[in-house]
């Protein structure tokens, strides 16, 4: 079980950590580097477009798949099958929306256009509101009080 587990942390760290820093350098290079990159007006405002769009469009995608899929796994019989179900989900998710704040975070320097790294931290905003802690997992799977506490015995008080 414990193996489960970190297949559920590990994709979620990554997503979230990964996603924090390439926010971070990417605000370092605007504000320290002294290169700039300026293209055309017409490149620009396509980059401005293609990242929004993206950056709606995955936001949405996300918040959809966790409104349908959260009871689909709840559903599941056995203990094993709901956090298997739910650590492809967290994967699913947290990688996913990695990459799209990566190729937002490349937008906003390529178009400088910062507007993009605003849309990057609302997405990034929904990567720590899914957040798989301890808690959120015995919500969204439905753990009984015995499940909760065989999978985190460490947290008996909650």
């Amino acid at each position: 079980m414990q193996q489960l587990l970190q297949s559920i942390r590990r994709p979620a760290a990554i997503g979230l950590f990964g996603s924090i820093v390439a926010g971070i350098l990417t605000v370092a290079f605007i504000y320290i580097a002294p290169w700039r990159f300026y293209p055309s007006a017409h490149t620009a405002r396509w980059m401005l477009i293609a990242g929004s769009v993206l950056a709606v469009l995955a936001v949405s995608m996300t918040l959809l798949t966790v409104r349908r899929q959260v009871p689909v796994i709840r559903q599941l019989e056995s203990l094993e099958a709901k956090l298997t179900a739910y650590a492809a989900y967290v994967r699913s998710i947290y990688l996913t929306m990695l990459a799209v704040i990566v190729i937002l975070c490349a937008f906003t320097l390529f178009s400088a256009h910062n507007v993009l790294l605003m849309l990057a931290i609302v997405a990034l905003l929904v990567l720590f509101l899914n957040y798989p802690n301890p808690l959120r997992i015995k919500i969204d799977l439905g753990l009984t009080d015995e499940e909760f506490n065989s999978l985190f015995p460490h947290l008996k008080d909650l």
